[in-house]
């Protein structure tokens, strides 16, 4: 359920940060789009954490319920869901720059638009064939941001409650 309610969150965020990306658009400036970049980062990061501490309260109401440990394998593998989707879109972005028949980089943009303006300061291309090597190896990078935010606030808040 974990894993469900984990990607549930992140479309969400897609969606949000997809909203903030399109309003800024219209701006060419990179200072405007580093602002935005923050901005729609920061958004995934606090939908994802927020589900991650709620989570981590429930399990440890469960825990102190019940007088057993607190299984932590749910939010590793929810943080692990949470990573397919962009690693996925990378894999398609990587088959795509390197000679394929489609055309995927505009399509990876937008699926991943917590980081549309990072993609957009690396290269603004609309063609994949036109990303170098160094750019889809910086491009692989953001994948473990969601899975980061799913994962450290769950362990810390779970860390603060075994410390009182």
């Amino acid at each position: 359920m974990k894993i469900l309610k984990a990607l549930l969150r992140l479309a969400a965020c897609e969606i949000l940060c997809l909203f903030i990306d399109i309003t800024f658009a219209a701006s060419g400036s990179t200072l405007i789009k580093l602002i935005c970049l923050v901005c729609t980062v920061m958004i995934m990061i606090f939908v994802l954490a927020d589900f991650s501490v709620k989570e981590a309260k429930a399990d440890m109401k469960a825990s102190r319920m019940d007088g057993s440990t607190i299984n932590k394998a749910a939010i590793f593998a929810a943080g692990g869901a949470v990573t397919l989707p962009p690693l996925i879109s990378w894999i398609l972005l990587y088959i795509s720059a390197k000679g394929s028949s489609f055309e995927y980089y505009p399509l990876h943009k937008l699926l991943n638009a917590p980081f549309l303006q990072f993609y957009n300061i690396i290269n603004s291309s609309i063609h994949a064939c036109d990303l170098s090597n160094a750019d889809l190896t910086v491009m692989l990078v953001p994948i473990v941001f969601p899975s980061l935010a799913v994962i450290i606030p769950y362990l810390v808040t779970c860390g603060k409650e075994t410390e009182k």
